[in-house]
């Protein structure tokens, strides 16, 4: 059984293209499953253009929590993702990545993993093993599953349709960031003759996911007292009573 869960489309298509050589999926975690979520979180599938809607819904809030944690976070001693967006243990795992370097903090949310055409995409790859049984049968797996991928991609598009004149979510899109994670992995697989998902690196894949990076408080980045004792003595030609840290 495959041990990770993809949370974004440009993880989702290198999942399915070991799919597509006979590895299994993972199914849709239970934890993000909709009765697992917070209500601010759970959406309701239905037609392209009514997903569309709730998707936009969905991005803005999630954007909205981002941009006010750059305030935020420094009233944390120590940052805690769950109660902030609301979210379990494991779901904070699964939909967020926060690190903090030497003077920034670096933030990702994986919005494509809470939709329902994502969800319902990558559930029915995880029931079904390609090339088993008939050629016939094999075929209607394969016919199906690209149309739930072009429906998914779809919702996301209109997404980035509707938002494409939104300032704010234009500054958090990190799908070209997180299509870049993943780039080494579909290159290992593509040609024209393969299904949507495992089609060339260079294609562009959409995806929701959001990121932001702000600088790290002052009191919590390492070395900041050997560096305020450089500059003063730097400028006073003597060294302050400034206690060193480690």
């Amino acid at each position: 059984m495959p041990t990770t869960t993809a949370v974004s489309i440009p993880a989702l298509a290198v999942a399915l293209c070991a799919w597509q050589k006979g590895a299994p999926v993972a199914p849709v975690a239970t934890a993000l499953q909709p009765r697992m979520l917070a209500p601010m979180y759970r959406l309701v599938a239905g037609s392209v253009a009514a997903e569309v809607q709730a998707a936009v819904q969905l991005v803005n809030t999630v954007a909205d929590r981002l941009r006010r944690l750059k305030r935020a976070y420094g009233e944390w001693r120590t940052f805690e993702p769950g109660p902030y967006f609301d979210l379990t243990p494991a779901q904070v795992t699964l939909l967020t990545r926060v690190t903090e370097r030497v003077a920034t903090v670096h933030v990702v949310f994986y919005v494509d993993a809470l939709l329902p055409a994502f969800q319902e995409t990558q559930a029915y790859a995880a029931r079904f093993v390609p090339h088993f049984g008939s050629v016939e049968h094999s075929d209607m797996v394969i016919t199906t599953l690209a149309s739930q991928w072009r429906r998914m991609l779809a919702v996301v598009e209109g997404v980035h349709h509707d938002l494409r004149h939104d300032i704010d979510f234009l500054a958090l899109n990190a799908a070209a960031e997180e299509q870049e994670r993943w780039t080494a992995a579909r290159r290992q697989s593509g040609s024209s003759n393969d299904p949507p998902w495992c089609e060339a690196a260079g294609q562009r894949l959409p995806s929701l996911t959001l990121s932001i990076e702000f600088p790290l408080p002052a009191f919590r980045q390492p070395g900041r007292k050997r560096r305020l004792q450089r500059t003063w003595q730097r400028r006073f030609g003597f060294s302050a009573n400034i206690d060193a840290d480690a």
